[in-house]
């Protein structure tokens, strides 16, 4: 366990001020939610409001909050914009007061619908120029960035709701971080740049507090991805096929959504393939507070039992501070891929 001259520290800023000692005497908890994508990463924030004393932060303003260890070792920081903040309360309970946040800005360019089109050009290139139409810096690893189409389209829909499509299509985790977009290949455990990121290591008598995996899940399992795309020059029906390397399974995943783009399909047939990977084995794991903890990370559970001793998928992890508990992380896991799919 830690060191008893070791705690949780964090840090609280509202538009570029830090009001961390303001909220001190109040806090009774934070909480860091960190998604793999398709969501919002949320800050939830509760505080002791007797009397109601304490000032409410304006909706839409930036907050940044940090959990470190006293002791170094790396921190956990989350950027984004408050909501509308809440009040709850009763005459026996008391006044809480709750402030929450989105990593994406949820009222927003993100959210405002377009319609756009570009001609035969580079993802990479699509996404930073309708991103910075959002006000985004937007960021996609070289893999993503260099995946070429004939023809792209925003179809009345937001920068927010076009990303989220297009990971979908190209097996990639896009996500939204205060001012920043982040495409990445689903499963790669890297960011935007190529840089892995941390593994956490789960050890049993050390920092796990407690577990509930499943070292296979009952979902379905396939041996392999199909999407079928329509061969205008030579007039038939074809098919992107990419294999699961699942021994186990025997049935193919079929995409009912069909193609005239060969490229489309194949970048389909990969995505589903990644989202499949996902349904062997899994559940979650309560640590110690761990910064290293991010949604698409590894996590190394080891000295539980064999079975379930390995590497696991965080596909989403929550970092909870409490005066009563401490600092808290729940990872939740999923098998990772053992093979790299191949394509026919």
């Amino acid at each position: 366990m830690t060191d008893a001259a070791r705690r949780a520290i964090y840090t609280i800023k509202i538009d570029g001020q830090d009001i961390t000692s303001n909220f001190e005497p109040h806090l009774l908890s934070l909480q860091i939610k960190l998604i793999d994508g398709g969501q919002s990463d949320t800050l939830d924030i509760s505080l002791n409001d007797a009397g109601g004393r304490i000032n409410m932060p304006r909706e839409g303003a930036e907050i940044v909050a940090t959990l470190a260890w006293s002791d170094g070792g790396g921190a956990m920081i989350f950027e984004g914009v408050t909501d509308e903040p809440e009040s709850e309360g009763s005459r026996g309970q008391g006044m809480v007061l709750n402030i929450t946040a989105h990593a994406a800005d949820m009222k927003g360019k993100t959210k405002e619908k377009r319609q756009a089109h570009k001609d035969s050009a580079k993802f990479g290139d699509v996404a930073k120029d309708w991103g910075k139409k959002a006000d985004l810096d937007v960021r996609v690893s070289d893999k993503l960035a260099a995946i070429q189409r004939d023809y792209w389209s925003m179809q009345n829909e937001s920068f927010m709701a076009w990303g989220a499509r297009m990971a979908q299509e190209m097996g990639a985790t896009f996500k939204i971080m205060g001012k920043r977009g982040v495409f990445v290949p689903r499963n790669a455990s890297a960011s935007a740049g190529g840089k892995e990121l941390p593994v956490v290591m789960a050890d049993y008598g050390r920092n796990i507090i407690g577990w509930q995996i499943r070292p296979l899940q009952n979902r379905p399992r396939y041996n392999h991805s199909v999407v079928r795309w329509y061969d205008r020059k030579e007039a038939k029906w074809r098919k992107e096929t990419v294999q699961l390397m699942d021994e186990a399974a025997r049935a193919p995943l079929i995409d009912a959504r069909k193609s005239g783009d060969k490229d489309w399909a194949k970048d389909r047939a990969d995505s589903n393939a990644e989202e499949a990977k996902r349904g062997k084995g899994g559940g979650t794991v309560t640590l110690i507070g761990a910064p290293e903890a991010q949604a698409q990370g590894l996590c190394r559970i080891s000295g539980v039992r064999s079975g379930i001793d390995g590497n696991y998928r965080v596909s989403e992890a929550t970092h909870s501070f409490s005066r009563d508990v401490g600092w808290v992380t729940v990872c939740d896991l999923a098998r990772p891929p053992l093979n790299t799919p191949q394509s026919s």
